[in-house]
């Protein structure tokens, strides 16, 4: 993943926009990372994944008797 600061975010934008084709850009204010820039491809694939996640995590309490089937679904209809 390659990282640059702010600063150079900002003078270097168009370089970015071609780079997260390839990779993800960190981006660092005063030695902290405080974004990553990624493509829209990448984004959807992480939705996805998210999506995922919360659905098996909502099969799981159902099953554990955390949550009835309503509740599950009204939780997940939030989202």
């Amino acid at each position: 993943m390659k990282t640059m600061t702010s600063t150079e975010g900002r003078q270097h934008f168009s370089s970015i926009i071609s780079t997260v084709e390839e990779e993800p850009v960190t981006i660092l204010k005063q030695d902290k990372s405080v974004a990553v820039i990624l493509s829209s491809a990448r984004y959807k694939e992480l939705q996805k994944l998210e999506d995922i996640l919360y659905s098996k995590a909502a099969e799981l309490a159902i099953k554990e008797g955390f949550a009835s089937d309503e509740e599950a679904q009204g939780l997940l209809d939030k989202l």
